[in-house]
């Protein structure tokens, strides 16, 4: 196995391995936190607040605000608001920010786009190649856009925690890398006979 076909496996590994971990965070953690639970909650920080306990107040807040909205924004605010009051401004900063990404998905609809668009472009650089040989030819192009665009759209499916699309891809993968390195064994078995032929002659 050449350097370029063992590169392909082992990122063909990992993006298995990172679609595996995204599919496993598709459903948001159960917190198990009942209505009875939550208003306790609430009420706890009503008191401290009376008691003049700001602090243990947010604290009590915080504690409800995670279990009402477990996902990772509401999370990260949360994370954030820990920080400021424990005096650590840089830290909070940068929770907040990562915080933002999520209200701000230019760059990965971008990324479906244009894995999309490369995915669907194989086909014409198969029609291409076709046409110019007079005969239906799958080049190894057709299968570099493949693999390409089934990155792209696995990162995409990753971001959306779409399990069905993360599995799709997350095969397509596997069959294209496969392919990449059937074509790679059989250039080299013909190269090792033309080389042969060639030390005969």
């Amino acid at each position: 196995m050449t350097r370029s076909q063992r590169t392909l496996c082992v990122v063909a590994v990992l993006c298995a391995a990172l679609a595996l971990c995204g599919a496993a965070t598709t459903e948001p953690a159960d917190t198990g936190l009942a209505p009875q639970a939550f208003r306790a909650l609430c009420e706890q920080a009503a008191d401290a607040y009376a008691r003049g306990k700001p602090a243990e107040a947010h604290s009590k807040l915080r504690a409800a605000a995670r279990a009402a909205a477990p996902d990772r924004f509401h999370t990260m605010l949360a994370e954030a608001a820990e920080q400021y009051d424990a005096g650590r401004p840089q830290q909070a900063r940068a929770r907040l920010k990562q915080a933002t990404r999520f209200l701000n998905p230019w760059f990965w609809l971008i990324l479906g786009f244009v894995a999309q668009a490369m995915f669907v472009g194989r086909f014409a650089v198969q029609w291409i190649a076709s046409e110019r040989r007079g005969e239906s030819v799958v080049p190894i192009a057709f299968w570099y856009f493949s693999l390409l665009g089934s990155w792209g759209l696995l990162a995409y499916a990753i971001w959306r925690q779409d399990a069905v699309i993360i599995l799709g891809q997350t095969f397509n993968t596997i069959i294209y890398v496969r392919n990449l390195t059937l074509i790679y064994r059989k250039q080299r078995r013909d190269a090792a006979a033309a080389a042969a032929e060639e030390a005969r002659a």
